[in-house]
């Protein structure tokens, strides 16, 4: 058992204790629990195949993997949400404005299914 500091301010560390609270766990087993899912995250990632050990240059690839991926799924999901908001009245200089994107430019890039 490893005992941590936490680096947080008063006001997040007593929500967080409400957190633990109301799923009935003590604060050391929640950040257990989320210590246990962050290493179950990123064993599923690129960067999680790659040994501590590795060359950083190695490590660093295979995070720019990962956050291209998560890119490319972020990029879908803002498509799906512009065109359900042009579905549901928003104009594309709505949607553009909140991409910081001129309007032909969002409905270029989204107006349709990939």
């Amino acid at each position: 058992m490893h005992v941590a500091r936490v680096a947080v301010s008063d006001e997040e560390w007593r929500a967080f204790r409400q957190l633990a609270l109301a799923r009935e766990r003590s604060v050391s087993a929640y950040l257990g629990l989320l210590v246990g899912a962050e290493l179950k995250r990123r064993k599923a990632m690129a960067v999680g195949a790659v040994e501590p050990e590795a060359p950083e240059s190695d490590q660093a690839i295979a995070a720019l993997v990962d956050v291209r991926a998560s890119i490319g799924e972020l990029d879908d999901i803002a498509g799906r949400l512009a065109r359900s908001a042009t579905a549901q009245g928003a104009s594309w200089s709505d949607v553009a404005s909140s991409l910081g994107l001129a309007a032909d430019e969002a409905k270029a890039a989204y107006g349709r299914s990939r």
